[in-house]
């Protein structure tokens, strides 16, 4: 980036920033992480382009970024979007790809294609090869096992009849899509999701498998890490106080966890890791942090780290730094939604969001807020295409991504 540029990001934000060279493309720009990561990166002067696949995604209107893109759907349209991916990597002379969520499969698998032509480029995420590896829970957990980590032991299903006797292995039992996320594509007989799925509505395959284990009763907890070819330089653990629909977080509390940070650096050193990449775990009475799944990509662990910190991993990664216990965030209109809909959550709420900074409304950057109810237009989109009752619990985690997800199958 140019001084010029570099001023203009100072004034911005109102810090002082240096002159820097990298020009980042963010893609899936409508993740909460990424809004925050953009933000971040603008703030220590960074020229960010942001791209999603629709164009009032929130990150791309972050002041962070200097411009923003409409790219086609990776999931639907893989080869038009890895196509539209080269043209702003050669329009606008980008030197990292930085994506955000899972539509790093379809870039990981085109790898080369992006190579070609720009030897330079840093493509900060794994090989094909390795993300599917920690992306199917079934590999994940034999993973885990091999290394010495603690997973909750497990019976794969590969069709109705073993599925059905699966479950009949322990009263109270839990089970989940080996390529499921967001708290989707869950089945339990216990606790707050239970009944919300019939088992009767699941037909695992050998391509889609279920696993199923038994229910444990414990503490959800989460990390994000950023690695660099095998080493963490940052990491962060935390947990969320809050949480909507009884799925996805929206109240990130930091908290310390020599647990995590182990359990990151395991991986990361077996995988030869490069890139971001984040951990759910259940942790028990008796504080085992029990593995349960691998997001290959950032989460919510970012929003907790400070801009010189993320900046620093990425650009000038050194000593390994943890993110203190008791930084929280919050997604505020999630937490104003929780309320409207369940008035009894009030004082919950409060005090779970007490203290807790907005991730969609920083410092100097509240558009991203303003676009994350323009963004509605997506969920509409989504019913029409895949035809989701309003009602039922799970779309509003869902149509976050259906457009971006990766769910196993052979990438043409």
């Amino acid at each position: 980036m140019s001084s010029i540029a570099a001023q203009a990001a100072s004034d911005r934000y109102g810090i002082s920033v240096p002159a820097i060279d990298p020009t980042i493309l963010a893609t899936t720009s409508r993740m909460p992480f990424a809004v925050d990561e953009i933000h971040k990166l603008g703030v220590t002067g960074r020229r960010v382009i942001a791209a999603d696949t629709f164009s009032s995604a929130p990150g791309s209107h972050s002041r962070g970024a200097s411009k923003h893109f409409t790219v086609p759907a990776p999931t639907q349209e893989t080869e038009a979007f890895i196509a539209a991916i080269v043209d702003i990597i050669d329009a606008e002379n980008v030197t990292w790809l930085l994506p955000m969520f899972e539509e790093v499969f379809y870039l990981a698998y085109h790898r080369d294609r992006l190579l070609a032509g720009h030897p330079d480029l840093e493509l900060f995420f794994p090989d094909f090869s390795t993300l599917h590896r920690v992306h199917d829970k079934v590999t994940f957990a034999e993973m885990c096992r091999s290394l010495n980590l603690p997973v909750a032991e497990s019976i794969t299903a590969t069709n109705d009849d073993e599925l059905r006797a699966a479950t009949a292995h322990w009263e109270h039992w839990f089970a989940r899509a080996a390529y499921g996320r967001g708290g989707l594509d869950v089945v339990t007989n216990t606790g707050p999701l239970a009944a919300e799925t019939s088992l009767d509505a699941v037909h695992p395959t050998a391509d889609d498998p279920w696993l199923v284990q038994e229910y444990l009763k414990g503490v959800d907890r989460c990390s994000w890490s950023v690695v660099h070819h095998g080493e963490v330089v940052l990491h962060s653990c935390y947990e969320h106080p809050l949480a909507i629909d009884n799925r996805g977080g929206i109240v990130f509390e930091s908290v310390d966890s020599p647990e995590s940070l182990h359990a990151a650096q395991t991986i990361a050193r077996e995988l030869n890791w490069h890139g971001q990449i984040s951990f759910d775990f259940l942790v028990t009475d008796d504080g085992v942090h029990h593995m349960v799944e691998c997001n290959p990509r950032p989460t919510a662990g970012c929003t907790i780290a400070t801009p010189e910190e993320f900046d620093a991993a990425l650009f000038d990664p050194g000593d390994l730094v943890v993110v203190p216990p008791g930084r929280k965030k919050m997604i505020k209109a999630a937490v104003i939604r929780d309320v409207l809909m369940h008035p009894s959550h009030w004082k919950t709420n409060r005090a779970a969001a007490k203290g807790a900074a907005g991730v969609y409304d920083q410092r100097k950057d509240h558009l991203p807020l303003l676009y994350s109810a323009l963004s509605l237009q997506h969920v509409a989109k989504y019913r029409r295409q895949l035809g989701v009752d309003r009602k039922k619990g799970e779309q509003l985690v869902a149509t976050q991504f259906f457009d971006v997800l990766y769910d196993g199958s052979s990438i043409g």
